[in-house]
C-alpha cells in the first residue's frame, strides 16, 4: 500500500477533499539532475492535488488524515497508460510494413494506432479508474494533539537535559 498524508479541505456528506502535496524522494539524491524521476520533480515539486474520497474516518475540514491506495492499482494503471498506446502504434506500424505498404502509409497508419491506443487509454481512465480499486482510502485521522504533546515532552527532554 502506497500512503500519504493529505489536509481535508472539505465535507460533503459521506464524501471528503483531501489535499495532498506532492513529494518525490529525489530531492536527496545526487542523480537527480540527470535521472528521469529528478527532472519530472522539478515540474511536480509542490504541486496541490486535491481528491474527493469517501470520508471513512469522519473526519472533519483541517485535519490531516492518512489515504492509501494499493501499488497493484498504480502498477495496472500506469501500463495502461504507458504501454498500450505505444504498443498498437508499433503493432500496427509492423502489420502495416509486412503488408507493403509505403512508408508514408506506415507512418499514418501508426499515428492512427497511437491515436487509438490514447482512445483506448481514455475509456480505461473514465470506466475502471472510478472503481473501488483505483480510489484512495481514508485509513485514519493524523492525531495532531499527540504530535503536540510529544513536541512538548522532547522540549522538557531536552531542558532537563541541558540543565
Amino acid at each position: 500500500m502506497l500512503r500519504e498524508t493529505g489536509l481535508v479541505t472539505a465535507v460533503d456528506g459521506q464524501y471528503a477533499q483531501v489535499q495532498t502535496k506532492s513529494q518525490l524522494a529525489c530531492s536527496s539524491c545526487r542523480v537527480s539532475s540527470s535521472c528521469g524521476n529528478g527532472i519530472i520533480e522539478k515540474y511536480l515539486s509542490g504541486k496541490i492535488f486535491v481528491t474527493e474520497i469517501i470520508n471513512s474516518a469522519n473526519a472533519k475540514v483541517g485535519q490531516q488524515v492518512i489515504i492509501e491506495i494499493p501499488k497493484a492499482s498504480i502498477t495496472k494503471a500506469s501500463i495502461v497508460v504507458y504501454l498500450v498506446p505505444i504498443f498498437l502504434l508499433l503493432a500496427v506500424a509492423l502489420t502495416i510494413s509486412s503488408l507493403g505498404a509505403s512508408e508514408n502509409q506506415v507512418i499514418i497508419a501508426s499515428l492512427l494506432g497511437l491515436t487509438f491506443g490514447l482512445l483506448v487509454t481514455k475509456y480505461y481512465n473514465r470506466k475502471w479508474l472510478n472503481g473501488e480499486l483505483y480510489l484512495p482510502n481514508m485509513v485514519s485521522i493524523v492525531d495532531t494533539q499527540l504530535n503536540k504533546k510529544s513536541k512538548l515532552e522532547s522540549r522538557r527532554i531536552n531542558s532537563i537535559d541541558i540543565n
